[in-house]
């Protein structure tokens, strides 16, 4: 019995022991299965991507908006050199006309110190007699004026008056001047009255036609003239209207006389 007994306390005692030193099971399944393969990267999602997209095309439109920047300064900068050199082109040419003008106003200056000195000392000249005379400036020229060719009226003479119950040409006024002017109301009893007008230029070759005369009557309360003449330079001549009624004239004149007599026929 003893030996049986150590025995069973000597297999107690190892049971352990082999327990320790053994190697921990291992499972089938994980004996069986491959190795795990390492973790592999993160790949960029489609929003982040899109978001590289519009930072890169920012930065593109940045870059685009500093070379116009750029381009417009250096425009800016060559308009501004070339109105510097216009501004200095044109003080030098208003200096140099400063120069002339001053060259100039010294030669005129000069010129009337010369003049001045001549006349207070004029130069001496030998007479045919032998005696020295100082010669005198010749005096200027005076132009007389030319006469007017004509003194009295270019106007014919009123008519003389018909024999009893016959009809004539009445005068009823005359009138001359040289400037625009407005008759007073005159009456016509007649059913045809007339004008008889002239212009003249003032005298000279130089003032050939270039007097104006114009002539209108107008009816007593009307604004509708009867043109009487239109005359530029020298002439005159009649021109008949319809009445009876109350006139008045309206003379516009300029550069030259007139004068005009008005008649009715009665």
């Amino acid at each position: 019995m003893r030996p049986l007994l150590a025995l069973l306390l000597l297999a107690l005692l190892a049971h352990p022991a082999t327990a320790q030193l053994a190697p921990p099971p291992t499972s089938t399944t994980s004996s069986s299965t491959p190795a795990a393969n390492p973790t592999p990267a993160p790949t960029d999602t489609p929003s982040s991507s899109s978001a590289a997209d519009r930072l890169t095309q920012s930065n593109r439109d940045l870059l685009d908006l500093l070379k116009k920047q750029q381009s417009v300064l250096a425009d800016i900068q060559y308009d501004r050199r070339l109105q510097s050199r216009q501004i200095q082109s044109l003080e030098e040419r208003l200096e140099e006309q400063l120069q002339q003008n001053a060259q100039l106003q010294a030669k005129i200056a000069k010129l009337e110190t010369t003049l001045a000195a001549v006349q207070a000392n004029p130069p001496v000249t030998i007479a045919p007699n032998g005696t020295n005379t100082a010669a005198s400036p010749t005096p200027p020229v005076k132009e007389t004026p030319t006469p007017p060719p004509h003194i009295g009226s270019y106007l014919p003479a009123p008519e003389t008056e018909g024999a009893p119950g016959t009809k004539s040409w009445h005068r009823l006024f005359t009138l001359s001047g040289d400037d625009t002017r407005k008759t007073e109301l005159f009456h016509v009893q007649g059913r045809q009255w007339r004008v008889l007008w002239h212009n003249l230029d003032k005298p000279g070759a130089a003032y050939v036609n270039t007097s104006a005369l114009f002539i209108n009557a107008f009816p007593k309360d009307d604004t509708i003239p009867q043109k009487v003449c239109s005359k530029l330079g020298s002439g005159g001549d009649s021109t008949e209207l319809e009445g009876p009624g109350n006139y008045y004239l309206k003379i516009e004149a300029s550069g030259g006389s007139w004068e005009l007599a008005v008649e009715d026929f009665r």
